[in-house]
């Protein structure tokens, strides 16, 4: 509860709060007594010294402000009210799948591994089909070498007796 008796803050409503001021707080403190230094080199340290002291009660005043708007705009529209009203909704209707999550892991974990055991089946499947097709392509390729072998021997001996029959022809012209 906050001092004013009113009820505790949503989850929701106090993670907006903390996130905002969180957010304000890293914009208005990213400039450095460095950056001032590279700001304003042709000033004296004391000046840069100043400059930088009331800049920082700058960014305080303005950081009390904008927070002090930020709580205003919130109580005018409601926003912890609507805020509330969401999170009651959300526990009601079993919406919140941060706060409670009920996923069956079992039946999760079975999906899982039926789909990977019919990954792999479907896998040994495919191999079963190369190595098939290897097979086939081996037997094809031995049956390309046997023929070749078969049809070079007939080769050679045609040459053979082509070479035969021009030593005779070649041998009746010459005598």
């Amino acid at each position: 509860m906050d001092g004013r008796g009113d009820p505790p803050m949503s989850s929701r409503h106090s993670n907006l709060k903390k996130s905002f001021k969180l957010g304000i707080r890293s914009l208005l403190t990213a400039f450095s007594k460095e950056d001032v230094e590279k700001a304003f080199p042709t000033i004296t340290n004391s000046e840069r010294e100043s400059l930088y002291l009331m800049f920082v009660q700058v960014l305080k005043s303005l950081h009390e402000n904008i927070e002090e708007e930020f709580e205003s705009i919130c109580q005018e529209t409601e926003v912890g009210k609507t805020l509330d009203i969401i999170e009651q909704l959300v526990e009601e209707h079993n919406l919140d799948v941060l706060a409670a999550d009920k996923t069956d892991i079992g039946g999760i974990t079975e999906k899982i591994l039926k789909a990977k055991k019919d990954e792999i089946q479907d896998l040994t499947s495919l191999l079963q089909k190369v190595d098939d097709y290897n097979n086939v392509m081996k037997a094809r390729i031995e049956s390309l070498k046997t023929s070749q072998d078969l049809s070079t021997a007939d080769i050679v001996e045609q040459l053979r007796s082509w070479n035969g029959n021009f030593e005779k022809y070649h041998g009746s012209l010459n005598g």
